[in-house]
């Protein structure tokens, strides 16, 4: 297969921000008013609001901003809204699906006395918002206060880049049953599985006595996956998955399985195998170009799309290759970031 035709079949288009900058050039002077903005975290500060700054200096936008971390604790979220309420930002950045959930709620469920519907919302960092119920269904109307980017490549074009690499016929999951962003990604792989010709092998973190899912038995899931067959682990949208990585993917290499990831982290500071990621950066990138269409441009959020990036990142962690003896044919060297 030439290159540009596995490309074609890996990516389906490009994010355009350069081309973003270059119309903007063109516009009249921008108002230049300081504007405040309130970034709601799930987990502290990440690449992604690292290139939402500088996007926003870049696009010559002023603005103050407050940050909300969370720390992981949904039950922060009530006072934060109480917060926001009072304090009346011009924008509100949300990180992750459980952070905007909880925020604005689905879009069939919202509570104006529990959720905010006043103040333009921006989230990023959210897998599947259709799936998660933040962005409507076909044929219902946009959420007036609502606009967002998501960050996880189309679930072909994941299975496509697993199957570029490695015959697969088996794909084990190891999730967190409690999750939503976890359960809609998993139940379109549920859908795609019959139609892409793979087996996929759910394995759910059970809970702890604490009632929270228990990170000891990672292991002994992942060693479960190995014994039914599993030719790869899948790592999703999962923030109890991502912040037990090492667990994981060490499991994995334990096992003999290698792992593919969606998220960047999961490969960049872990030991997944491959990925097929957006950076961070670029994903604060252009939910800082939604912004600027929200805060300069005086457009309402909901004629704002939510949209996915188009542009992705094949990595290869090389080392985990070599150890697993998995090596990447010369036609995935040719384009993939080799991370040594």
């Amino acid at each position: 297969m030439r290159r540009r035709d596995l490309l074609a079949g890996l990516f389906a288009g490009a994010t355009g921000l350069l081309l973003l900058r270059s119309a903007q050039a063109a516009d009249p002077v921008m108002d230049r008013r300081r504007f405040r903005i309130a970034m709601v975290l799930w987990r502290g500060e990440t690449d992604a609001e690292v290139g939402f700054r500088r996007e926003l200096s870049a696009l010559g936008i002023e603005a103050d901003i407050d940050v909300h971390d969370i720390a992981r604790n949904l039950d922060q979220l009530p006072a934060v809204i109480a917060e926001l309420r009072r304090s009346k930002p011009d924008l509100v950045y949300a990180w992750g699906t459980g952070v905007t959930l909880g925020l604005i709620g689905r879009w069939d469920a919202v509570d104006p006395a529990v959720h905010l519907t006043d103040v333009p919302v921006l989230f990023t960092m959210v897998s599947s918002p259709r799936g998660a119920g933040i962005e409507p269904p076909d044929g219902q109307p946009p959420r007036p206060n609502v606009t967002g980017v998501s960050h996880i490549a189309p679930l072909p074009a994941q299975i496509n880049a697993i199957k570029a690499f490695l015959p697969m016929q088996r794909l084990g999951v190891v999730y967190n049953p409690a999750e939503t962003n976890s359960l809609a990604n998993l139940s379109e792989l549920r859908a795609l599985a019959p139609a892409a010709g793979f087996q996929l092998l759910e394995a759910p973190v059970p809970a702890g006595a604490d009632g929270q899912p228990d990170a000891a038995t990672i292991p002994g899931l992942v060693a479960d996956l190995g014994r039914r067959g599993a030719d790869i682990l899948y790592i999703g949208p999962d923030n109890f998955v991502g912040a037990n990585r090492d667990a994981l993917t060490g499991a994995g290499i334990e096992a003999g399985i290698p792992a593919f990831t969606a998220t960047e982290l999961e490969i960049r500071e872990s030991q997944a195998m491959i990925g097929l990621v957006s950076r961070y950066a670029t994903v604060g990138q252009f939910a800082a170009d939604k912004a600027r269409q929200v805060l300069v441009e005086g457009k309402p959020p909901s004629s704002v799309p939510i949209e996915t990036l188009q542009r992705f990142s094949y990595l290869v962690r090389l080392p985990v290759a070599l150890r697993l003896h998995r090596y990447p044919s010369l036609q995935l060297i040719d384009y993939a970031e080799m991370i040594r």
